[in-house]
């Protein structure tokens, strides 16, 4: 029952949804401490959801990259374009009525009347994370469309209840939530590098409090290439979250020219968990009080802002909002697992 209680607690509320903490970023506002990001670029995946989407929109909003990719799973084109329309009229107050309606409160921030030359482009990239073959061909398309690469944040994520796998056989969080971004990651990482010859350059890994659901010795290595049917789904969410944070803390030590930092969002109601209402029937019961203890997403976002924009980032560090370091588990700060996992996914990915 403890266990059933902890995976309903993670799952739907996540941890703190404190915008500020007493050893992180004191009130982070991203209108105050995004700096211009003129003549940046910046890539988010994930980015037609509710957190990717509203990271896109404030990174526009307050610190107009040049351009800003959104890596989403395949669509046709006037579907591609309507995702990028309400982006832009969400980040600008520009755009169709059909964004405006659904946009709400959450639309621009009275960026109508600023000049056009001054506003970011929005890039569609098509993305099936569950796909190694999709992810290559991603990175392929920006690395022949772009020079460099300033900000990488690598958000988009599932959590289910039934067991699957990828199209390449692999336990689908896992497969989905780390090894397409490891995969991604790697293939943009020559970018990144020779972007921070000149400038700043980032990755953003969105992990969760949820990887501290992982199961005992957090990666079950021997059951990745399948189902892991016999775990929990909050066993298998959590392993991919733990595996993410691996990620950060192995791309933060082999590439010092990069800033590199995992997150966690926080105390959010995203589509993710929406979705996860169809499937868990504990989920459905404890609904009605998610509003109360959750946030919306615009402050949801903060600790991915942070994590991409401040100055105080210390590379390969796991940050709860906003910026608060080392509340990670402690299989989690664990160097021989993500020295393991490292191994692992280079023999994976045929590195």
């Amino acid at each position: 029952m403890a266990q059933l209680m902890e995976m309903m607690r993670v799952t739907l509320f996540g941890s703190r949804n404190d915008a500020s903490g007493s050893k992180g970023a004191p009130s982070f506002d991203p209108s105050r401490d995004i700096a211009s990001l003129a003549g940046k670029v910046v890539l988010v995946t994930g980015a037609a959801g509710d957190l990717g989407r509203t990271t896109a929109v404030q990174l526009a909003r307050y610190g107009r990259p040049a351009r800003i990719y959104v890596a989403d799973l395949p669509r046709d084109g006037p579907e591609e374009d309507k995702i990028l329309r309400r982006i832009e009229h969400e980040a600008y107050g520009t755009g169709d009525a059909e964004a405006e309606s659904k946009s709400g409160k959450a639309g621009g921030g009275g960026g109508g009347d600023d000049d056009n030359a001054t506003r970011t482009e929005f890039r569609y990239l098509s993305l099936d994370l569950g796909s190694l073959k999709s992810v290559r061909a991603c990175a392929a398309g920006f690395i022949a469309r772009e020079e460099r690469l300033d900000i990488l944040i690598l958000n988009a994520g599932i959590i289910r209840v039934a067991p699957g796998t990828t199209a390449d056989g692999y336990e689908a969080h896992f497969g989905i939530n780390y090894l397409g971004h490891a995969l991604l990651a790697r293939l943009l990482v020559p970018t990144l590098v020779r972007t921070a010859e000149q400038s700043d350059a980032r990755v953003v890994v969105v992990s969760s409090e949820g990887h501290t659901m992982a199961p005992k010795g957090g990666i079950q290595f021997d059951a990745l290439k399948g189902t892991c049917a016999e775990m929990s789904y909050g066993q298998r969410y959590g392993q991919s979250k733990v595996a993410l944070i691996g990620l950060a803390k192995q791309l933060g030590s082999r590439y010092p020219q990069l800033k590199v930092a995992a997150v966690h969002p926080g105390r959010i109601l995203t589509g993710m968990a929406e979705s996860l209402r169809k499937e868990s029937l504990i989920v459905r019961i404890t609904a009605p009080i998610a509003p109360l203890v959750c946030v919306p997403v615009a402050t949801g976002v903060k600790n991915h802002l942070w994590a991409a924009t401040s100055p105080d980032v210390v590379s390969g560090k796991y940050y709860e909002p906003v910026g608060i370091p080392n509340k990670e588990s402690a299989v989690a700060k664990d160097d021989g697992l993500s020295d393991r996992l490292w191994e692992w996914t280079e023999k994976e990915l045929s590195l």
